[in-house]
């Protein structure tokens, strides 16, 4: 059932979903997953408990989670049940967002596979609003939060807000889709003054959320200064910044498999140089089963996607989980 279920999403894909226009195909994915009751079905997960792992001391079902990009709770409550380990949402900022305006998605084809290129600008409904919304969302599995913001003020604001509501708490200081948060990892002597101050008002596991773009100032300075304010996740990473003239802003984040080998390489470079001092989830190009098992076999302690959940479908979940667990006694 598993394989049919890939075989008869890949038909779905390239023969419907990849030839409508982004902005409807987007509209139509959220609709299904909204209404479909995808999640009631047992196939999408694998429950052995070889497959389990921690993460900040969190207790993960698996090490497969999903990437920020919904912030719907109706559709990570469905989510939740379609495999994964950990949900993420959508990062939040302190007052509502609109957005950039259309196009701010376009699919693009390279020589490893679809990927897509956004410029979606953080729209979302604010701090205020999320914590309603929240408030009812089942945890079937954790849930991680995530915070975007301007200054350090902002940042410990939205955090004290949400993490009553997340089993974990990310900080995105690298999405290339928007000033708003990417300059961070431009300015990383202002960084660790932002990570002491949300450490100090959060007793939840934090992740820093760190840009394929800064490998250098991310291995000297933004991971050392997480570190030292005693943040030891680091999510490897954010989609890339590439000049995209179909979108509105002439500029967006690059995801999909074209990041994999640049995220195998940053994963492998984290772990040679900090060791057992941090925990790294391998973001970044992950759409198939054996590019998860090369990323923890690399010594990453979870792997995230969200491409591959669009050009693979919920299934690929399950894939992975298969192969992690063959060869296991």
């Amino acid at each position: 059932m598993v394989r049919a279920a890939d075989l008869v999403y890949r038909a779905l894909y390239r023969g419907l979903l990849a030839r409508l226009p982004e902005r409807l195909a987007v509209a139509l994915g959220q609709w299904a997953l909204r209404a479909l009751p995808l999640d009631r079905f047992s196939f999408w997960a694998n429950t052995d408990p070889r497959l389990r792992t921690a993460l900040g001391g969190v207790t993960l079902p698996n090490p497969l989670i999903l990437s920020s990009m919904y912030y719907d709770p109706r559709i990570l409550r469905r989510a939740m049940g379609l495999g994964f380990g950990a949900v993420t949402a959508k990062s939040i900022t302190r007052r509502p967002r609109p957005g950039h305006p259309h196009p701010n998605l376009v699919r693009i084809e390279s020589a490893e596979g679809p990927g897509l290129v956004n410029c979606n600008g953080f729209k979302n409904p604010g701090l205020a609003a999320y914590r309603a919304a929240l408030g009812e969302l089942p945890h079937r599995v954790p849930l991680i939060v995530a915070a975007a913001g301007e200054s350090t003020e902002e940042y410990v604001e939205v955090v004290t807000g949400l993490e009553a509501f997340g089993d974990l708490v990310e900080l995105n200081i690298s999405s290339p889709n928007t000033a708003l948060v990417y300059e961070w990892s431009t300015r990383p002597a202002e960084l660790e003054e932002l990570f002491r101050a949300v450490r100090a008002v959060t007793t939840k596991p934090i992740i820093v959320k760190i840009s394929p773009d800064f490998r250098t100032t991310n291995e000297d300075l933004i991971v050392p200064a997480a570190l030292a304010a005693g943040i030891t996740i680091v999510n490897c990473g954010n989609t890339r910044r590439v000049e995209e003239s179909r979108l509105s802003q002439r500029t967006g984040g690059l995801s999909g498999p074209a990041l994999f080998s640049a995220t195998l390489e940053n994963v492998r470079r984290l772990r040679e140089r900090f060791g057992a001092a941090i925990e790294i989830i391998a973001c970044g190009g992950i759409d198939a089963p054996d590019k998860a098992r090369a990323a923890l076999g690399a010594g990453a302690n979870a792997c995230a996607y969200f491409t591959g959940f669009i050009t693979r479908g919920p299934i690929l979940a399950r894939l992975i989980l298969d192969a992690l667990l063959a060869g296991r006694p």
